[in-house]
């Protein structure tokens, strides 16, 4: 008891503050609409919200399952649109060697012009080397048509698939809190 007494006043006043801090803090915590209840409610609901967030990553599991199997056409669809881009290379190709003879036909019939005084017979030749070249030119470009048409077919089909696979993934991105 005589310790108690010896103290000195500085220490018993912080001491009956700080008691009375305390007092204050637990009559706060102990109203109605104190933190108590905010930390009680809290933790009553936390099981509701374990099985509501355990139930979305389950879903989130099932959806990226999923994934695969939307994504697995589009490589079909790819090796579809190499195999066009292969035939519209060669297509291609073909164009570029015959406009390699029509260069030289042309080449050829201006050579023939100048010597127009005599040899007009040369000349029908060669614009008969030329029809066959145009023609050959002019199927060439009609299959060229045809692989672009098909490309293009192929690159909105794959566009389609993709703008799927976004909505997919836009519909997983909804499933998911807080993304």
């Amino acid at each position: 008891m005589f310790e108690v007494l010896t103290l000195p006043p500085k220490l018993v006043v912080q001491a009956v503050e700080d008691l009375h801090i305390l007092a204050k803090a637990l009559r706060r915590l102990t109203e109605p609409e104190g933190d108590l209840k905010w930390l009680t409610e809290a933790a009553r609901t936390l099981p509701q919200v374990e099985d509501e967030l355990t139930a979305a990553v389950q879903s989130l599991h099932l959806d990226v399952a999923q994934v695969p199997d939307v994504v697995r056409p589009l490589h079909g669809k790819l090796d579809e649109l190499g195999e066009t881009l292969a035939h519209v290379d060669e297509n291609m190709k073909g164009l570029n060697v015959n406009m390699g003879d029509l260069d030289r036909d042309v080449e050829g019939l201006d050579g023939n012009l100048q010597g127009l005084d005599g040899n007009l017979q040369g000349l029908d030749g060669n614009l008969q080397g030329l029809d066959k070249n145009l023609v050959g030119l002019h199927d060439t470009a009609k299959s060229l048509d045809r692989s672009m048409a098909a490309l293009s077919a192929q690159v909105t089909t794959i566009t389609d698939e993709v703008q799927g696979v976004r909505k997919d993934i836009a519909e997983l991105r909804d499933k998911i809190p807080g993304l």
